[in-house]
């Protein structure tokens, strides 16, 4: 019998041909504490590919980490990174955050468009898109593996450490 939670922590890879294998690995590791039906597998995969993806894209660091936190009937995934803190498209609000009490439209591009919650200064959760507006997962260009998170997530939270120069990104699911 598990006992929860359970904590695992791991390196990140920063070599994109062993995303398929570490990705395959860590839902392995999922899998020996928790049943999950196919859906919230390839919601996990999807989540960690796009997580590995980023930081092989925008990390200076090589030794980015994933933490997993199974705590029944929740998984959090955590990833810490250094760096520089996220930024958006010059017409964007940007980091600080000055008004914290409102819903923000941000862009890294002109057609990649996100709502987020800002919780802080230097933290926000990405709102899910209206659901009219939501796009196939399976049909996304290049570029949207933050919009990808959002749509795989139950909760999806991004904070920046100035003092550390460190990225978090912690990402929920509810089974």
């Amino acid at each position: 019998m598990n006992m929860f939670p359970i904590t695992i922590n791991l390196d990140i890879p920063n070599d994109p041909e062993k995303i398929y294998e570490y990705t395959k690995n860590v839902l392995a590791s999922i899998l020996e504490h928790i049943a999950l039906d196919l859906g919230y597998q390839r919601r996990i995969k999807l989540i960690l590919i796009e997580l590995i993806t980023n930081s092989i894209k925008h990390s200076n660091e090589a030794n980015t980490s994933i933490q997993l936190l199974i705590d029944q009937p929740h998984l959090s995934i955590q990833k810490i990174e250094k760096g520089l803190k996220i930024a958006f498209s010059a017409s964007s609000p940007q980091l600080p955050f000055e008004d914290v009490e409102s819903i923000l439209n941000i862009s890294f591009s002109e057609s990649n468009r996100h709502n987020i919650q800002p919780l802080g200064e230097y933290k926000f959760k990405f709102l899910k898109p209206d659901p009219e507006e939501k796009p196939d997962m399976e049909q996304m260009p290049e570029h949207f593996g933050l919009y990808i998170i959002t749509l795989a997530s139950d909760s999806f939270i991004y904070q920046y450490d100035p003092e550390l120069r460190e990225n978090t990104y912690i990402v929920h699911l509810n089974f």
